[in-house]
């Protein structure tokens, strides 16, 4: 947690209206308030709202930092990755016997014809590499991430 903001807790009041229902009158209601406990995020020098979900507020102060971590990360590092994930399919496509080796072992492992303690993880991508003699310039745990997203 930063130290140029914080969470502070509020209590967000709705107003709801009466209904008034002459055909059904059984259904009638008075107008009442609901309360809720509902947090924002604030600059601890200046006391500004930073973030308060569009006037909402979120429900816990853990959601409330972790939103505001989230709006205010650094979106170059999300380019980046991006990056290394097309850079890896376009390996996958240059590689497809590879891949469809990568399917086939998933899918026998899967149904358990290898055994029961056998898993398809990155310590069996990376012996799959050495065994056909491959070196990509990324991590088998970066493959197999690709690999099951795409």
């Amino acid at each position: 947690m930063s130290s140029d903001y914080k969470a502070i807790q509020y209590t967000k009041t709705t107003h709801h209206e009466a209904i008034i229902d002459e055909k059904e009158p059984w259904n009638n209601r008075d107008a009442y308030d609901t309360s809720e406990i509902r947090f924002c995020i604030v600059s601890t020098e200046s006391g500004e709202v930073l973030d308060d979900a569009q006037g909402y507020g979120y429900k816990t102060a853990q959601k409330a930092y972790a939103a505001y971590a989230y709006k205010t990360r650094d979106k170059s590092k999300d380019i980046e990755k991006l990056k290394r994930t097309d850079h890896i399919k376009q390996w996958m496509k240059e590689h497809k016997s590879f891949v469809k080796a990568m399917d086939t072992y998933a899918f026998e492992i899967a149904k358990g014809s290898w055994g029961p303690d056998d898993k398809f993880d990155t310590k069996l991508v990376e012996q799959m590499l050495i065994d056909y003699k491959l070196n990509p310039d990324f991590t088998a745990s970066e493959l197999l991430k690709v690999w099951r997203k795409r």
